[in-house]
C-alpha cells in the first residue's frame, strides 16, 4: 500500500476485501457511456486494471442521482483514482460506489507530461500529495508499454455491418460518422455509424410500401462529405423511451463497441436499433477491432473492385453495357456529395423502382408536338439512393431500339418495355424483388442558375439495355 493520508491498494489486493470499501488507482480499460437504471439513478460502468490486475480487470459500476456526478473518461488509457469503493460478488466480482455511500472519484490524463491537474472530480475538495503524484507517474509509464485491448477483442456476437440479420441480436465495432440531434428535448437523436462494410440487400416483403417516400439521404451534402467512399453508413436510433440513450453521446469520429443492438428494415433500408440492453463502450484507435476495421477498408480502396458494392458478382455481371467502360466506377454516396454541381459517373446499382410505375405512361407529348420518352428510375447501391430521370435520346439508347411514341397503340412495344422493367426490377425470378446489378452512366445538372445545388437533378446516359 502506498502510504499517506489514503491508503491505496493494489486491485489484486482490493478485490480480496469482500464486502469492504477499499481506495485504489487504476487505468481505464474499457468504458461504457452513463445511462438511467429503472430506478431514478444513472450508472457508469467501466473496467480497471493495474500492474497486478490486468488480465480480466476489475468492473466498477458508480452510481448517482445525477449524470454530471458521474465519471465522464475523456480516453481509454486516462487513469482513475476511487475512494471508498465497495467490493461486492455480484454475477461476478464487481466494485460498486454511489456519492451518498461516501464514495468519489478523481481522473486524470493517461498520457506522459500531461500534469497532474484532474480534468473531472467528484466534488472540489481532493487532496494530490507526492505518493499520488508517483502512483500516476508508475501509471503512466505502465500503459504506455501495456496496450489495452482487454474487454476490445472480438466475441461470437461480433459482426459487422454485411453480417446484420433482422431478428437477431449482435454486437458492433464501428466509427461514429455524424450525430444527428432531431429533437434534444424528446432525445430524437440518430446516430451515423459505419465499419467500412456493405449492409446486406434487404428483404422487403411490400415494396410499394417505401418506393416513393425516403429517397436520399437525411445528412446535408456538406456532412456527407466527410463519409467514406465506401461502406454503408448505418442510422442508429432509440426504439425506446429517451432515457434509453445515454445523455451524453460519443460524437464524430469516435470508434465504439456498441453490444447488444437489433436492426430492422425500414423504407426498403437498413437501421440500427439501440435497446434499453444496449451499451456503448469507447474504443481506443489502437484495439485490434479498430485496426481490423481500418486496415480491411484501404484494402478495399486499393483493389480495382473496391468500389463496388460487395455484394454484387465478381467479376461483374450486368445486363447494360455503356460507352465509357473505361471510367472508374462511384458509389452513389460520392455522387451525392460531389463538390462540383455538375459532373459525370459511372456507377453500379440496382434499380429499385419506376416512375411512372404504367409503361403506358413511359412516353408523353413533348413541346414539339412529338412523344418523348420520361422515366424516373429509383436507383440504389450500398452507400446511398437516388431518383434518376431517363429522357429523351437517352431513353432510347437505354431502351435499345424502341423509340418512343403512342404506347397506348403499340401493343408488341408495350410488351418488350414490359419485359425489360420486370427484368430490371428482378421481378421474373421466384424471389419478385431482387434486381440485378446493372452498370450505367449518370450526370448531374441544375435546372435553375440562380439555385444551382438546389436545383440539381440527375440523369442517365450514355447506357444500353440490350435485353
Amino acid at each position: 500500500m502506498a502510504q499517506g493520508q489514503y491508503s491505496y491498494m493494489r486491485l489484486q489486493d482490493a478485490v480480496l476485501h469482500m464486502n469492504e470499501r477499499v481506495n485504489f488507482y487504476g487505468v481505464v480499460a474499457e468504458y461504457e457511456q452513463p445511462k438511467s437504471t429503472r430506478g431514478k439513478d444513472f450508472i457508469c460502468t467501466m473496467t480497471v486494471v493495474d500492474m497486478s490486475y490486468h488480465s480480466t480487470g476489475l468492473r466498477v459500476l458508480y452510481f448517482a442521482r445525477a449524470v454530471e456526478m458521474l465519471p465522464r473518461v475523456r480516453a481509454l488509457g486516462d487513469i482513475i483514482r476511487f475512494h471508498r469503493i465497495m467490493v461486492k460478488l455480484a454475477s461476478t466480482l464487481v466494485c460498486m460506489g454511489h456519492p451518498s455511500k461516501g464514495s468519489a472519484f478523481v481522473l486524470l490524463p493517461g498520457m506522459e507530461g500531461q500534469g497532474y491537474e484532474p480534468y473531472q472530480m467528484s466534488h472540489s475538495h481532493f487532496t494530490l500529495e507526492q505518493v499520488d503524484r508517483t502512483m500516476v507517474d508508475l501509471m503512466r509509464s505502465w500503459v504506455r508499454t501495456h496496450p489495452l485491448d482487454m474487454g476490445t477483442g472480438s466475441n461470437k456476437y461480433m459482426v459487422s455491418i454485411k453480417d446484420m440479420k433482422v431478428g437477431s441480436y449482435f454486437d458492433l465495432c464501428c466509427k461514429i460518422l455524424f450525430v444527428h440531434d432531431q429533437d434534444i428535448d424528446d432525445r430524437a437523436v440518430t446516430i451515423y455509424v459505419w465499419d467500412g462494410t456493405d449492409a446486406p440487400p434487404a428483404d422487403i416483403e411490400d415494396i410499394e410500401q417505401w418506393r416513393w417516400s425516403h429517397i436520399e439521404f437525411t445528412v446535408s451534402r456538406e456532412v456527407m462529405q466527410g463519409f467514406p467512399a465506401v461502406g454503408t453508413v448505418l442510422p442508429l436510433l432509440s426504439d425506446m423511451p429517451g432515457d434509453v440513450l445515454p445523455p451524453q453521446l460519443p460524437v464524430a469520429g469516435d470508434w465504439v463497441k456498441l453490444r447488444n443492438l437489433a436492426c430492422r428494415i425500414h423504407d426498403g433500408q437498413y437501421e440500427g436499433i439501440i435497446l434499453r440492453e444496449s451499451k456503448i463502450s469507447l474504443l481506443p484507435v489502437s484495439t485490434q477491432l479498430v485496426q481490423n476495421c481500418e486496415r480491411a477498408y484501404q484494402e478495399r480502396l486499393a483493389t480495382v473492385e473496391g468500389r463496388l458494392p460487395q455484394w454484387c458478382p465478381k467479376p461483374p455481371q450486368c445486363i447494360t453495357v455503356t460507352d465509357y467502360d473505361h471510367v472508374s466506377f462511384s458509389t452513389l454516396r460520392e455522387v451525392l456529395a460531389h463538390p462540383q454541381v455538375t459532373h459525370k459517373f459511372r456507377c453500379m446499382v440496382q434499380v429499385m423502382a419506376t416512375w411512372p410505375s404504367d409503361v403506358l405512361d413511359f412516353c408523353g407529348l413533348g413541346a414539339g408536338g412529338t412523344f418523348v420518352y420520361a422515366v424516373c428510375l429509383t436507383l440504389e447501391d450500398p452507400t446511398a439512393r437516388l431518383r434518376a430521370l431517363l429522357y429523351g435520346e437517352d431513353a432510347v439508347e437505354f431502351f435499345n431500339g424502341h423509340p418512343a411514341a403512342d404506347l397506348r397503340e403499340q401493343g408488341a412495344t408495350v410488351e418488350a418495355l414490359q419485359r425489360k422493367v420486370h427484368r430490371l426490377l428482378g421481378q421474373q425470378d421466384t424471389d419478385p424483388h431482387n434486381p440485378p446489378w446493372i452498370n450505367c452512366c449518370l450526370k448531374s445538372y441544375y435546372t435553375d442558375k440562380s439555385h444551382p445545388w438546389d436545383s440539381r437533378q440527375f440523369r442517365i446516359f450514355g447506357t444500353r439495355f440490350p435485353g
